[in-house]
């Protein structure tokens, strides 16, 4: 597209998104085609001089992290710390501010980028941070940019992984605590699942009582400071790990 297209690109679309936003508020959802104009308005106002220029820094982490640490003071707000623009603020904005992890930014190019966030872009909530942002860490924002859905991927990856092992060492601690249970002979005086004495209470739904896991290693530790009258045996052999194990274990019965 020569510049003298994309001028009569830019006023077309200029005007039809004028029209469209006369009779509308911000109060609601833009319409596909609003939308639509928008990222057209975004696209045909960089100009031709602006797409031939290089990023003049490397991709390295170094960059990007710093790009990040811009990012975070000044475009989350609007935009959110993933790039998705889910924010009460983003969200306000007619059109609302852009999914920057979206295919339609992805694919504009470093300089598009550095040409958009110094300059702005008019009819939407795109201001110019040429004032404030310098075109150093402008360059640095355009590729922390480009690594917001690999960066998202990532931290997606790690929460995953941590609720896995986290998953993981709880059903270990219940399976200790299982053992324990035996060992210490708790079956001799406490029913579980229709097995075991009646001598205390049943323990088969000890989750649904109500009872918290610093009250159950309490009660372990010392069974009359939380149960008046109780007859049970302090368990002061068993370390803290093995209380938490035993405990874990009985508030697992559901």
């Amino acid at each position: 597209m020569n510049q003298e297209t994309k001028g009569l690109a830019l006023t077309v679309t200029t005007g039809m998104l004028a029209v469209l936003i006369a009779g509308c508020t911000a109060k609601k959802q833009p319409s596909k085609l609003e939308t639509t104009l928008a990222n057209m308005a975004k696209d045909v106002v960089i100009p031709i001089e602006a797409t031939n220029l290089e990023n003049p820094l490397p991709a390295s982490d170094q960059v990007i992290a710093q790009g990040q640490q811009v990012y975070m003071q000044s475009c989350a707000l609007c935009h959110g710390a993933d790039g998705h623009g889910r924010t009460e603020l983003g969200r306000g904005m007619y059109p609302p501010a852009m999914d920057l992890t979206s295919p339609h930014v992805q694919n504009w190019t470093d300089a598009e980028l550095f040409w958009i966030i110094q300059n702005g872009v008019r009819l939407t909530g795109m201001p110019s941070w040429a004032s404030s942002i310098s075109e150093t860490d402008t360059w640095k924002l355009a590729h922390l940019i480009h690594q917001l859905p690999r960066l998202n991927e990532q931290k997606a990856a790690s929460a995953r992984r941590a609720a896995e092992a986290g998953a993981k060492a709880e059903a270990d601690l219940i399976k200790y605590g299982k053992t324990l249970y035996r060992q210490e002979g708790c079956f001799m005086c406490h029913q579980l699942n229709g097995e075991g004495g009646k001598i205390g209470p049943d323990l088969t739904t000890e989750s649904k009582r109500g009872r918290t896991d610093d009250w159950l290693v309490g009660h372990f530790k010392e069974p009359p400071a939380y149960t008046a009258g109780s007859i049970m045996p302090p368990f002061k052999n068993l370390t803290d790990v093995q209380l938490k194990a035993l405990t874990a274990f009985l508030q697992s019965q559901k």
